[in-house]
């Protein structure tokens, strides 16, 4: 179906392919070939989160041993987050440019020696000197990863092959704070950046012999840094990016600034230990996990619309639970936990059917776009863990009070987007 042209408002055609990429495509017809490119995707997208997750159970011991304060320790979050969103908007670009694959595997050679620089930083200082290099090169796997799915499937596959990515990729914020607090717990906190740094390196291996180049070259865009400018600045101020970038984003702050206040959350608020987050993350991942199996199996029998409008009915339904349990109960960890498994619940079935609104948008320049959209994402990260984590740390009421501006928010913008794009009831 012809689509907008970004500069001119002028329909246009997405690209003719070739024989060469239809006899790529083809290959991916086989369910062997289409599960072991999920399982590398995930393993590539799970290289985020386990640098964010991994070391949130050493906070107490990092801050006696550098040492540093609470503030300085969220800090480490907030560089990382920023570095994250500021070089994202490049990898997306580059790999546009010059394929998918020198990419992911460029960047994650990087991220394993920022992560050795981590695991022999003597101060706060140099530790968040390398946080933000592992920041910076730390999104490409999860970035391009899913340009790579467009590139090879249409449709309810791609949708499909999104949902199987999500339940692979959710269990990476389980085992990585369960692994943190035992390896804090049993060894010195460097041991966990150390690990981070054999992670990276094995997934480079993996994916200099395991990834397919699915940008050929007749399909790459010139790589110019102006020109690109200029075409961010079209997608950015352009009112569909906005829209549908800005959704995932605003709902995820919901379920992050517990993930980012977990040290707080559980130690401080419910009482436990650091080997008790799993209590907070495992019900929470779950719920992701579960609505990615469900979007896979909706896809071609549920619209997107229809589906979005059932996941932001959870989330609300979650958030108020929430709120009302944070203001009338005592501390609990089953009634403190369990609307957040609710809300990831609802969540999860949001962000797959946006993620393909927006690439089909913008069908001619779709790595810039995941770009664009994961740095605008990432960025909303940095400002939770900068502003939102130290109002909510406060207290469980602050918590919930947070998780339900968010799907409010997330919501509004939605019902904003359906009203400015009316479709043909389905």
């Amino acid at each position: 179906m012809p689509r907008n042209d970004l500069h001119s408002g002028t329909p246009i055609r997405a690209p003719v392919e070739s024989s060469a990429q239809t006899a790529l495509i083809a290959r991916y017809a086989s369910g062997r070939e289409r599960m072991k490119l999920t399982w590398l995707l995930a393993a590539l997208a799970m290289l985020g989160p386990f640098s964010i997750d991994t070391y949130l159970p050493a906070f107490p011991t990092m801050e006696a041993a550098l040492p540093a304060t609470e503030v300085q320790m969220q800090l480490t979050l907030t560089v990382y987050f920023i570095g994250f969103a500021i070089v994202s908007l490049f990898h997306g670009a580059i790999s546009d440019s010059i394929g998918r694959k020198p990419v992911i595997i460029g960047t994650i050679f990087v991220h394993a020696l920022a992560s050795v620089g981590c695991a022999l930083s003597g101060s706060i200082e140099s530790l968040l000197a390398f946080r933000a290099l592992q920041g910076c090169f730390a999104g490409a796997g999860f970035v391009v990863g899913r340009a790579v799915v467009r590139d090879l499937f249409e449709g309810d596959e791609a949708q499909r092959q999104l949902s199987r990515i999500s339940m692979l990729f959710a269990l990476a914020p389980i085992v990585a704070p369960i692994l943190g607090g035992w390896l804090v717990a049993h060894l010195a906190w460097p041991a966990i950046f150390w690990l981070l740094g054999g992670y990276a390196l094995i997934l480079v291996v993996w994916s200099q012999f395991g990834l397919v180049e699915s940008l050929l070259p007749e399909s790459r865009l010139p790589f110019a840094l102006m020109p690109l400018a200029k075409n961010y600045g079209k997608i950015f101020f352009n009112t569909t990016f906005q829209s549908l970038a800005a959704i995932p984003g605003i709902n995820f702050v919901g379920f992050f600034v517990y993930i980012a206040g977990a040290p707080a959350f559980l130690m401080r608020h419910l009482s436990l230990t650091s080997k008790d987050f799993a209590l907070l993350f495992v019900p929470g991942i779950a719920g992701i996990t579960l609505a990615a199996y469900c979007s896979g199996r909706l896809a071609g029998r549920v619209s997107h619309v229809r589906q979005m409008n059932w996941g932001f009915s959870i989330m609300g339904m979650a958030a108020t639970v929430n709120l009302l349990v944070s203001a009338f109960l005592p501390p609990s960890v089953v009634w403190n936990i369990a609307p957040i498994a609710l809300y990831t619940f609802g969540m999860a079935l949001v962000t797959p059917c946006i993620t393909l609104k927006l690439l089909d948008a913008f069908p001619h320049a779709r790595g810039s776009v995941s770009a664009l959209q994961s740095s605008a994402h990432v960025a909303m990260m940095a400002v939770t863990t900068a502003i939102a984590v130290p109002f909510a740390q406060q207290s469980l009421l602050r918590f919930a009070l947070v998780m339900l501006g968010s799907v409010a928010l997330g919501a509004a913008i939605w019902k904003f987007y359906q009203f400015s794009h009316p479709v043909t009831p389905e």
